[in-house]
């Protein structure tokens, strides 16, 4: 294979399903540092911040007054619980529907 800046320019074949793949592009470094959305230090910060607004709001139901409509979403921090809870089952569920979909690496080779 040869290639250029722009994209991987693949010699002649006899493959019949023979593609030519672009290259994927490096993201630009600005002062040999990385765009700050990528760095490991911001992720984190980002993290410890979505952290503390999820858990503020769920301090803020001591101050404020919920209308229950069931007998548990009464309870504190009910829908916290409901909502991560319920992604997790989205998790799992996803999981096993994978083992169930899931085909082997050589499954298109016998086409």
């Amino acid at each position: 294979m040869s290639s250029n800046n722009d994209i991987w320019v693949a010699e002649q074949s006899d493959d019949p399903y023979h593609v030519v793949v672009p290259r994927v592009p490096v993201p630009d470094l600005v002062n040999g540092q990385p765009h700050w959305l990528v760095r490991p230090s911001t992720i984190r910060l980002l993290w410890w911040i979505f952290g503390v607004v999820l858990a503020l709001t769920v301090v803020a139901q001591i101050f404020i007054h919920l209308h229950d409509y069931f007998t548990l979403d009464g309870f504190f921090g009910f829908y916290a619980i409901f909502g991560f809870v319920s992604c997790l089952a989205m998790v799992v569920f996803a999981k096993l529907l994978g083992v169930f979909l899931k085909r082997p690496d050589t499954y298109y080779d016998d086409l």
